[in-house]
């Protein structure tokens, strides 16, 4: 996964998180991951794998959805 598609998923799950108000302890006992490595995978500071994000959107009473679109290629990030 790209730097920016997982941006936006870690986006995404934090949204959902907030939106249903379960802390990120609850989360993580659920998951069976301490909260120090929740919180780095939802700052960026570990990866955000699709796995784990819909594990987490699961709990949220969420799903992950990924769409892949016909278009333009962007221009590659810059270093």
């Amino acid at each position: 996964m790209n730097g920016a598609v997982e941006d936006s998923l870690r986006e995404q799950v934090r949204a959902a998180l907030a939106a249903t108000q379960i802390s990120q302890a609850a989360v993580a006992r659920e998951l069976g991951v301490s909260t120090k490595h929740l919180c780095q995978m939802l700052t960026g500071r570990a990866p955000l794998t699709l796995e784990w994000a819909e594990q987490i959107a699961e709990l949220c009473e969420m799903r992950v959805e990924v769409v892949v679109l016909k278009g333009a290629r962007r221009a590659p990030e810059s270093a």
